[in-house]
């Protein structure tokens, strides 16, 4: 198996230009908050902290933009822009991917401070960029939680809405299945599903990406619209797995959130949850 050190999903980023609106937002489809935080570098976030894996709000300031790694990406843009993978060696998968001929940067170390009850302490990680573009879409790094109990913490994993984890990752391209090789030189074979003529999907245990033709995506969720600016290729955002759908219902109906619901999936429009699209199934549906 390729890249054995990337053990899952850790997180996504979903960029803001609004950290207290995109908050509220998310209030609103019923996540519980962790306190926000403030890198030491100088960006701000909010994260939303599931069993296993969470949500990121990032918040660039103005001065910071243009040495981003999202700089690409328009000013007015909010919305998903990397996905975390999970790992215990950041640099372990940076010898794997050199092992498949991707080679990376030196590895970034980085933390922030945690507020709790007791008083602060610093998280830190030490993760691993992969080269942007280097399958397509999304961007990917590792994220090596170095003081891991200081983000997944139980006081901030029960939420409103009963969400318990992210399932999938959405992604649309135009022509997904020509990815299907990059990817499968580097996550391996058994990890890249079947070519269908809408697309395919990625699985690497809890890392699940599904990637869609704009036509199939549309068919799917219909309505929702492909932002302009990036043409039809986009990372959309997440099916996100919850305890009790009914509760969800309840929980947005009462907070007045848009919503299309299939019967057996909630469908929030990326305009009410910061130009990410969230999806709400019932735990363990197929």
């Amino acid at each position: 198996m390729s890249l054995p050190s990337v053990t899952g999903l850790d997180h996504y980023i979903i960029r803001v230009n609004d950290l207290e609106s995109a908050t509220q937002q998310y209030q609103k489809l019923g996540f519980s908050l962790a306190p926000q935080g403030r890198h030491h570098t100088g960006t701000r976030n909010q994260t939303l902290v599931l069993d296993a894996n969470y949500l990121e709000l990032l918040y660039f300031p103005a001065e910071l933009r243009a040495t981003s790694r999202f700089k690409h990406y328009p000013d007015h843009y909010e919305g998903p822009v990397a996905v975390a993978l999970q790992t215990t060696d950041s640099a372990a998968v940076q010898r794997e991917l050199a092992s498949v001929d991707i080679q990376t940067e030196a590895l970034v170390s980085g933390g922030r401070p945690v507020h709790l009850a007791q008083g602060a302490e610093d998280a830190a990680w030490l993760n691993l960029n992969f080269p942007q573009g280097a399958f397509g879409v999304p961007d990917y790094f590792t994220c090596g939680h170095q003081t891991r109990h200081l983000v997944f913490r139980p006081e901030w994993q029960d939420h409103p809405n009963t969400a318990r984890r992210i399932k999938t990752l959405v992604v649309v391209h135009p022509a997904p299945n020509g990815l299907r090789d990059r990817y499968r030189q580097a996550f391996g074979a058994i990890s890249v599903g079947a070519a269908h003529d809408d697309g395919w999907q990625l699985r690497r245990d809890s890392l699940r990406v599904r990637f869609l033709t704009p036509a199939a995506f549309s068919a799917r969720y219909p309505g929702v619209k492909l932002p302009a600016a990036l043409g039809d290729v986009w990372f959309a955002g997440s099916i996100i797995e919850v305890r009790d759908i009914a509760t969800t219902r309840k929980v947005l109906g009462a907070n007045a959130v848009p919503f299309r619901d299939t019967g057996h999936e909630i469908v929030v429009d990326p305009a009410h949850s910061a130009g990410a699209l969230q999806v709400f199934v019932q735990e363990d549906q197929p």
